[in-house]
């Protein structure tokens, strides 16, 4: 319960869905906005590995703890002086904060079951957590806004701020569990986590599919205010469109333990699925294409948590946190490849195609990369 209600404090950031705004009202120009959304991402690239190795080696709560103190930063930078310079400083804690959480988080709560014997509840427990994450970010999208421009800005940044601080107070009663705790060097920590994700090919379907196709829901939403509109959705409304998005996001988290229990193979037959609803989204017309669009992101959602379940399970005494950096790290990479390939494209249109086209095929290849015997599993 404790890590549920963290989860959903952390991702309760107010200023999210118009910090872009906020930026503008400050006097910044569109190539300084571009700028600070790149700064922003660095450090999650650069660190992503490194933190989680550091969390097997040291302390996993602590990194959590440090994570959200260095977001209250951000925003406590943001609201002192609404300037290039302090926007900077804040997105590179931002920043920072989003690499020392990655893997932690999971490893905590995992090995925090584990201890219990209850790890076979991890499913269950991260399932909520990310709809308490999804609900979190829904709420923002419909009330920080209007939060905005009745209260200003600073006050929904100070709100951020309170936000972090309050994950903080309720990360501190966390247990500090590792029960494999890594002392070896830096490198064979990262090297037993490699040779963990790619010796075993279920595992390594495990990994890819989180990597590519269940990536893609994340891809997308950089463009849903222009589906949005594609849809003739008014600018008013946006906002309501995108957290109720999420809200069906934190369904599909929900829904993640029911399905994986009565569907064999069920995060990749899930993917699959969600791929063709994609694809349907854009031959279907209207207000039917829309529902099927919504789908595919409820579906990924729980597909994301089926995984991520399967992940943890297959992890023995290799670095748990690390074994979950190097997925991001790779998600992220590939994200980078998507977007340069998606950035040839000239509508919104294409690119929902794409991705769905992509999502289709991936399974299909990913699918066909385990022993004939386990396909149908």
């Amino acid at each position: 319960m404790r890590f549920i209600v963290y989860r959903g404090l952390k991702d309760l950031v107010l200023i999210y869905p118009v910090y872009t705004l906020f930026f503008e009202a400050a006097g910044l120009p569109l190539h300084q906005v571009s700028l600070l959304l790149a700064l922003w991402s660095l450090p999650v690239v650069i660190l992503e590995v490194p933190s989680g190795v550091l969390a097997d080696r040291w302390s996993r709560k602590s990194m959590i703890l440090l994570s959200c103190l260095l977001k209250a930063v951000c925003f406590l930078f943001w609201a002192i002086n609404p300037s290039f310079l302090f926007f900077a400083f804040g997105f590179l804690c931002w920043g920072v904060s989003e690499a020392f959480s990655s893997g932690a988080e999971e490893a905590l709560l995992f090995e925090s079951l584990k201890s219990q014997g209850k790890e076979g509840r991890f499913e269950q427990v991260y399932g909520r957590a990310m709809a308490a994450s999804s609900g979190a970010v829904a709420l923002s999208s419909f009330s920080g806004g209007y939060l905005a421009h009745v209260l200003g800005y600073r006050v929904v940044v100070q709100f951020s701020m309170l936000c972090s601080l309050l994950a903080f107070v309720v990360a501190l009663g966390f247990r500090d569990v590792n029960l494999h705790k890594q002392n070896q060097p830096s490198f064979a920590i990262v090297e037993e986590a490699f040779k963990h994700l790619v010796k075993k090919r279920d595992v390594f379907v495990f990994a890819a599919l989180l990597v590519i196709p269940i990536s893609l829901a994340d891809m997308l939403d950089e463009y849903d205010a222009l589906v949005a509109v594609s849809y003739q959705v008014p600018l008013a409304f946006v906002g309501i469109w995108v957290g109720g998005r999420y809200l069906l996001q934190a369904f599909g988290a929900v829904l993640a333990e029911q399905v994986s229990s009565r569907i064999l193979n069920a995060g990749r037959a899930i993917c699959l699925v969600a791929g063709f609803f994609l694809l349907a989204s854009k031959i279907i017309p209207s207000v039917a294409g829309l529902v099927f669009y919504f789908l595919f992101y409820l579906l990924l959602s729980a597909a994301s948590v089926i995984q991520e379940n399967r992940i943890q399970l297959s992890i023995e005494e290799q670095g748990r946190a690390t074994v979950q950096s190097l997925i991001s790290h790779a998600t992220n990479l590939h994200a980078l490849l998507v977007f340069s390939a998606l950035a040839m494209l000239a509508s919104v249109s294409a690119v929902v195609v794409s991705l769905a086209v992509y999502c289709i095929v991936s399974c299909v290849v990913i699918g066909w990369l385990l022993p004939g015997k386990q396909r149908l599993r």
